[in-house]
């Protein structure tokens, strides 16, 4: 097999950690595979290096960095015959864990080298192309915010998300779900090609990569003291069972605002819009997955990811409380 690695020198919580990419590039060369690395230099480099890969012998073009290099990468390779490999090296990494690959560059690899390869379905939004989720609204501003800020991870997402949720008007939405009209008010709408936002953050708990169909999430406004509880049913796969949370599915979804709004793809922020299109595009790209047998978690594991994600998100909220 032949490999390129496609490495953002500068993602996930600790930036320069180009030893991950190394690292990486070594265990597929030692492993007695063929393996090239290139780093990223500025914004859309990643897509750019992935687009001239398709003419290219490479077997597998890895994107290693967090879900705006997986972004970039993918674009490149949907609807064409070069498989995508993740190393995450990112804050959420939300295609990587819903790939279940390990978080881990050593175990990450080794799934690499396992090449499982399965067929997945993307998306576009406004025509960018996206693979994990889109939103519009209260989470629009917070990944617009997070983007401004010096500090990534888990943490930092949090405290912007409490820092702006007191402040944060919510706002009318219109919407035809294939061609089925729904209006709200809402505090978000996210559209989930994938379940979660990333760090285990379930905000289309239902959603599948390969089913065809995309999930969507309306969060009506809800009284401050139910903020803890929906943080919690978010990293517990529960948040379609609270009364503010209205869940749909469709293939196409027009969401139309009277105000221009924040939103964001795979959590990289766009520019406001008052006019959103959502599409699916079924099995239109190949990528390398955990092997079923090798990624089922004990209730320990899922325990102690629900409680890490949900005590982050917490733990300000409580404080804005005293």
């Amino acid at each position: 097999m032949k490999y390129l690695l496609i490495a953002n020198p500068i993602s996930g919580p600790k930036k320069g950690q180009t030893s991950i990419h190394q690292k990486a590039l070594e265990r597929i060369e030692n492993a007695g595979h063929s393996a090239s690395l290139l780093t990223t230099e500025y914004e859309g480099h990643g897509y750019e290096l992935a687009l001239e890969a398709l003419d290219s012998d490479y077997d597998v073009i890895v994107a290693i960095g967090g879900d705006g290099t997986v972004n970039e990468v993918a674009r490149a390779l949907t609807h064409s015959d070069k498989v995508l490999g993740i190393i995450p090296n990112g804050s959420g990494n939300g295609l990587a864990r819903e790939l279940q690959i390990p978080l881990d560059t050593s175990e990450a690899t080794k799934v690499l080298l396992e090449n499982n390869v399965m067929t997945m379905d993307t998306c576009t939004a406004n025509g960018d192309p996206f693979f994990v989720t889109c939103g519009i609204g209260f989470d629009g501003k917070i990944s617009k915010e997070f983007a401004k800020s010096d500090a990534r991870g888990l943490t930092t997402y949090a405290k912007e998300a409490v820092s702006e949720y007191f402040n944060y008007h919510p706002n009318d939405y219109h919407l035809l779900i294939d061609g089925k009209e729904v209006t709200a008010t809402a505090f978000l709408i996210a559209i989930g090609n994938a379940s979660q936002y990333g760090n285990n953050a379930y905000i289309a708990p239902n959603a599948s990569l390969t089913d065809g169909v995309l999930d969507l999430t309306i969060l009506k406004p809800f009284p401050h003291i139910e903020a803890t509880k929906i943080a919690m049913q978010l990293f517990t796969k529960g948040i379609d069972r609270n009364e503010y949370a209205a869940l749909y599915k469709g293939k196409h979804i027009l969401i139309e605002t009277p105000n221009r709004v924040n939103y964001h793809i795979d959590g990289e922020p766009k520019h406001k819009t008052d006019r959103l299109e959502i599409e699916v595009c079924p099995a239109s790209l190949q990528v390398v997955s955990r092997k079923e047998e090798s990624y089922n978690k004990s209730m320990l594991d899922l325990l102690h990811q629900a409680a890490s994600g949900f005590y982050g998100w917490t733990a300000d909220i409580k404080e804005r409380f005293k």
